[in-house]
């Protein structure tokens, strides 16, 4: 997810087509004999939204770092930081995850994060539920284990080569995959991009809403934004620090108490 990547896209002028997959849709639907495609395809595996957890809160910004920041101290003070496995591709690998994740670790609540797409061949299913596989055995390799709240990146920036009923199904075998493991699971994207590349599926999971360029202020007025069938869950916006931007992210008022479904709070 690289909300510094999004930011230069915004800034270079580079509009995401939601809203005109939207206006698709819409024309289609009014055709006498048009019947919508379904979300998923069939034999998709089935995503549970799980029990709240207890209820906990988490005060102020947080911060999301990967292999842009490698190199780099993340601020010292923090109220959670989330860590990207992968090196901005699935597949990939973060080569600064396991110093990043000793950072996040210190603050009070952590995640991780892991990029999603879809090449287009083979099967979506397993497909997805690879590319899981293979970022948990990266986590491992970096020394890294117990992680409770893994994040799906969902966005323009990988590879969309299928329609949206089978960009949401791999996104679908991810997630199941992933509660398979034993964690929680949640979609980092934007309203746009969502509907652009899933479609009009709504797993109800917690969501992170990638907000591009701004202020603490502009980001927070996009908590009442719902995508994916959920509000959301925490903002992000990219800022500087000093001389370099850096993702923000703070928890939206409607999440204020359940800091426990989008974040590790164990080395609290």
């Amino acid at each position: 997810m690289i909300g510094v990547t999004l930011a230069l896209a915004l800034v270079s002028g580079v509009v995401y087509g939601g809203l005109r997959l939207l206006s698709d849709v819409s024309s289609r639907s009014a055709e006498p004999d048009y019947t919508p495609p379904a979300p998923l395809l069939p034999g998709a595996p089935v995503v549970i939204v799980p029990p709240r957890q207890p209820a906990a809160t988490v005060a102020g910004v947080g911060y999301d770092v990967s292999y842009p920041q490698c190199g780099r101290t993340p601020p010292r003070r923090a109220a959670f930081g989330i860590v990207g496995v992968n090196g901005g591709a699935p597949m990939t690998s973060n080569r600064c995850f396991a110093e990043q994740m000793t950072w996040a670790r210190a603050t009070p609540a952590n995640a991780v994060y892991i990029n999603t797409s879809w090449s287009g061949r083979g099967d979506p299913v397993a497909y997805g539920r690879a590319l899981v596989d293979d970022a948990i055995e990266r986590e491992h390799t970096a020394g890294v284990t117990g992680v409770s709240m893994w994040w799906l990146d969902v966005e323009l920036a990988n590879t969309w080569n299928g329609t949206t009923q089978e960009n949401a199904t791999v996104i679908d075998a991810m997630a199941a995959r992933l509660q398979e493991a034993g964690v929680r699971v949640g979609i980092y994207s934007s309203p746009a991009q969502w509907t652009e590349i899933a479609g009009i599926w709504q797993p109800g999971l917690p969501v992170w809403n990638a907000t591009g360029p701004g202020t603490q202020t502009t980001a927070a007025a996009a908590c009442p934004e719902s995508f994916a069938g959920s509000a959301s869950a925490m903002v992000q916006w990219v800022q500087k620090v000093g001389t370099r931007l850096l993702d923000h992210n703070l928890v939206c008022p409607a999440w204020r108490d359940r800091a426990g479904d989008i974040l590790d709070l164990a080395s609290r």
